[in-house]
């Protein structure tokens, strides 16, 4: 009597490929007739599949209200602490209600990393310059898709580590006053939650000032991205 085999393993591969494959086909067939059958829906913002004359965009079908933002880009120093540092990269996150489409308000905590160049010692290094601050902002639409936007910016920013200590300034590393402003554009993605822009701010840091009084000034650019609930 011959030897009993098992079934292949290659023989249960195929069966299982084959079925995913069924699988796929009938989500596909599916989504396909659903698609053919869904009325053309024009308070919908993401309808690429529809020609462009079913829909119009216009300003008040955008979300308003909590939103999440996501910043990326550079910041430098002016100033005060700002002679011993050099430009680095920054980020920011943040989070806030739009209480209107022209007005809303946010809370943005921001860290920066800055390469030192002063003269040794210490030797050359780098630190972290974080702020937290609350914003008021107004936003004036220039389009269906495009609104220019101003802020007032205050709450307390400081310096990481020791080594601006070394040069004078003791207060550095202590939460101290940050207040200042700051302009973006915004631009409006085809839905109705998402948008992205360019801002650029500035805000005074007291505590990084110089022993002479001189003012320290952050400057930062970047690019966000966000998100409407």
């Amino acid at each position: 009597m011959p030897a009993y085999r098992a079934p292949s393993n290659r023989f249960g591969f195929a069966l299982l490929c084959r079925s995913v494959v069924a699988c796929a086909a009938l989500l596909l067939l599916h989504a396909a007739t659903a698609s053919a059958e869904e009325a053309p829906d024009t308070t919908r913002l993401d309808v690429e599949r529809l020609p462009p004359e079913a829909i119009v965009t216009t300003r008040d079908m955008y979300a308003v209200g909590w939103h999440l933002r996501a910043e990326l880009g550079g910041q430098g120093l002016l100033g005060g602490a700002g002679r011993l540092t050099q430009p680095g990269p920054g980020a920011r996150i943040g989070a806030g209600y739009e209480l209107a489409p022209w007005f809303g308000i946010a809370a943005l905590v921001a860290v920066a990393f800055h390469p030192t160049d002063a003269p040794p010692p210490p030797g050359p290094t780098a630190f972290q310059l974080y702020n937290m601050v609350a914003q008021a902002r107004l936003q004036l639409p220039v389009g269906e898709r495009a609104a220019l936007w101003l802020a007032g910016e205050f709450g307390v920013g400081w310096a990481s580590g020791d080594f601006l200590q070394a040069y004078g300034f003791r207060k550095a590393s202590d939460p101290g006053a940050a207040y200042g402003g700051g302009l973006g554009f915004d631009w409006h993605l085809h839905n109705a939650h998402h948008s992205m822009g360019v801002c650029a701010d500035a805000l005074l840091l007291p505590s990084l000032n110089g022993r002479d009084g001189e003012q320290a000034l952050a400057l930062n650019t970047s690019a966000y991205l966000k998100y409407v609930f």
